[in-house]
């Protein structure tokens, strides 16, 4: 943030310099929770120890139709805006519509195109030069928005050429192959939290060892400057 004013210098008058987030993946939120609710993200910040401000967004990672009738709760992605903040939600969990949860850090992963479902063109659709759409559920020239098929028995993924899972499945095993090789080469993936200038943040995903206490309602760690 020091650097911001010369940096936008040099970039132009019309440079945007954004500060960077930092995502984590709730699991097994109550489905009660309203990701858009500013007050009620605040009431989690409070309750938390975090400072307020530190979420800048959450939302689901499924959208509401595709949820299962009487679904009672699900996943989200919580973004943060600073490592601290992040670091604290990870290693201690959250309190969010009264149910303690937990979560790990979201990592970027190997893109899909979502008109040829491909993970080989690290393109997305827009720039898609297939001249029809691939379904992501079956497999069919056609949108998978527009996809009819709801039985997995059905579901034909286009990247393993088989049937019983669809192209966007996490089980599918070329998003497997992926997503070992994108992580790999990612040097953030080898850490459990953010890194930042205290030690206990370098705890690899191999060692965990590291021992923390719980923080205080306010939390200790100084901020970045």
């Amino acid at each position: 943030p020091s650097h911001r004013a010369k940096f936008a210098v040099n970039f132009g008058s019309n440079a945007t310099i954004k500060d960077r987030s930092y995502h984590v993946l709730i699991e097994n939120i109550p489905t009660s929770y309203d990701p858009n609710s500013i007050r009620t993200n605040t009431d989690i910040e409070t309750n938390g120890g975090l400072k307020t401000g530190t979420i800048t967004k959450a939302k689901w990672i499924k959208p509401i139709a595709r949820r299962k009738t009487n679904q009672r709760t699900a996943h989200a992605i919580i973004t943060l805006k600073t490592k601290e903040g992040a670091n604290q939600i990870l290693r201690f969990g959250i309190s969010i519509e009264g149910k303690k949860v937990f979560g790990r850090k979201l990592l970027p992963e190997p893109t899909r195109c979502l008109k040829c479902q491909s993970y080989d063109g690290s393109h997305v659709a827009a720039e898609c030069t297939q001249d029809h759409d691939t379904c992501g559920t079956c497999g069919a020239q056609h949108r998978t928005a527009t996809c009819k098929v709801d039985d997995p028995n059905y579901y034909q993924c286009a990247n393993c050429d088989c049937q019983g899972h669809a192209s966007w499945s996490r089980d599918c095993p070329s998003f497997i192959s992926k997503w070992e090789s994108f992580k790999n080469r990612s040097e953030d993936s080898k850490y459990r939290y953010f890194p930042t200038e205290d030690p206990l943040t370098w705890e690899t995903v191999e060692n965990n060892t590291a021992q923390w206490t719980e923080p205080p309602r306010q939390p200790t760690w100084t901020q970045p400057a």
